[in-house]
């Protein structure tokens, strides 16, 4: 299976001089996890709304400041005749979410995430007798009265999506990259309060003998991007995100 079978496609983007306030809008808006800068339909550039945490951290100015001071550049691309699965390992190993697409010539033709990889899988590549238990991982959490500009700094230096928060060791909220982009778009201060000021309160929660198969199903129809495992008690367990399931994939090599 190539990459160009299940690239996204058409990709957001913006050009070197798009604030980042006006990039942050259009990834709320579209729901989105990037946008790709381009010059000329070539690729030059990527800011992911992870990238939007250390924008947040160090307090740069989101309206003054242009993508082409805080986008990743250079450009990695890969082609969209690659194979699926060296495209998996290759995100394995440079540890990042998501591809650039090229054709011959170099242009923007798609962009391949995690969620892509994922979704061309869900149907074949988790065994029905593997319980969520073996792949979830401890995960990060925090408190209620956890302030959001520590969980945003956890979350970068951890290069963690997610940060549960607990009550009596039960999950009771979430705080995401995603909810951070949907804060700045709209000047909420992102970082101002705790995490029970901001935290999303509806997120989804499976137990730890549930089946991985038939949750990971479940994550490709509702387009989620983590879950929260709890114990049959309810306490917190652990989370699996998108990585983690690349990661098993590119491990078993199905």
């Amino acid at each position: 299976m190539d990459i160009k079978s299940i690239m996204t496609r058409p990709v957001a983007t913006v050009t070197r001089k798009t604030t980042i306030k006006e990039a942050v809008q259009k990834i709320a808006k579209k729901s989105i996890s990037c946008v790709v800068v381009t010059e000329k339909r070539t690729p030059i550039g990527i800011f992911t709304k992870f990238d939007l945490l250390s924008v947040l951290d160090g307090g740069q100015d989101m309206v003054k400041t242009a993508m082409e001071t805080v986008m990743h550049t250079p450009v990695m691309p890969i082609e969209e005749n690659d194979d699926l699965f060296s495209a998996a390992r290759q995100m394995e190993r440079l540890e990042v979410r998501r591809f650039i697409i090229v054709d011959r010539e170099n242009r923007l033709a798609g962009i391949v995430t995690n969620g892509n990889i994922i979704k061309a899988f869900a149907q074949r590549a988790f065994p029905y007798n593997q319980p969520l238990a073996a792949l979830a991982q401890p995960g990060l959490t925090a408190t209620l009265k956890t302030p959001l500009k520590k969980i945003a700094r956890m979350m970068i230096e951890h290069r963690s999506a997610c940060v549960v928060i607990l009550k009596n060791n039960k999950p009771v909220g979430i705080i995401t990259e995603g909810l951070f982009a949907k804060l700045a778009a709209k000047g909420a201060k992102p970082l101002a309060g705790t995490a029970e000021t901001k935290m999303m309160k509806k997120f989804t929660m499976a137990e730890n003998t549930a089946s991985l198969r038939e949750t990971v199903i479940n994550m490709v129809k509702m387009k989620m991007h983590e879950i929260v495992v709890v114990a049959s008690d309810k306490r917190h367990f652990g989370v699996i995100t998108q990585r983690d399931l690349v990661r098993f994939i590119e491990k078993s090599q199905i």
